[in-house]
């Protein structure tokens, strides 16, 4: 009777250890087909933003984006000669007048108005100040 509970104690050992590595082949197989989804999922988010990018270089090539630099330059070029005219519409008699204004304004003595020498009245809590 011991010999045969040995057996019986065996065959479920061993049996146990089957059913324990079956689970961990499930748990394996369960990680690689949720990694796989993952993967899946990337691979998706992928093949959308190749074909965004596909459109977008349909509506603008290299070519249109090389037009538009170039419009862009040549407008910034044609207001800096813009600039360059009217910084230079003076002449240099008008520069020489108005340097010599300057000059004028900062020589003149400038009559200020004298200082009160009353003290200033104090001011009454919880009224206007004026």
């Amino acid at each position: 009777k011991a010999l045969l509970l040995l057996k019986k104690k065996r065959y479920q050992e061993q049996l146990l250890d089957k059913t324990e590595n079956q689970i961990s082949n499930l748990e394996r197989m369960v990680q690689d087909i949720e990694f796989t989804q993952i993967e899946m999922k990337v691979i998706e988010g992928l093949k959308i933003g190749n074909e965004c990018l596909n459109k977008m270089h349909q509506v603008m090539s290299i070519e249109e984006v090389e037009r538009i630099i170039g419009e862009t330059q040549d407008a910034v070029e044609y207001q800096r000669q813009i600039d360059e005219i009217l910084a230079g519409s003076l002449t240099e008699e008008d520069e020489d007048a108005i340097l010599e204004e300057l000059n004028t304004i900062t020589q003149e003595q400038v009559e200020l108005p004298e200082v009160p020498s009353e003290p200033l009245p104090e001011k009454i809590p919880g009224t206007l100040p004026f």
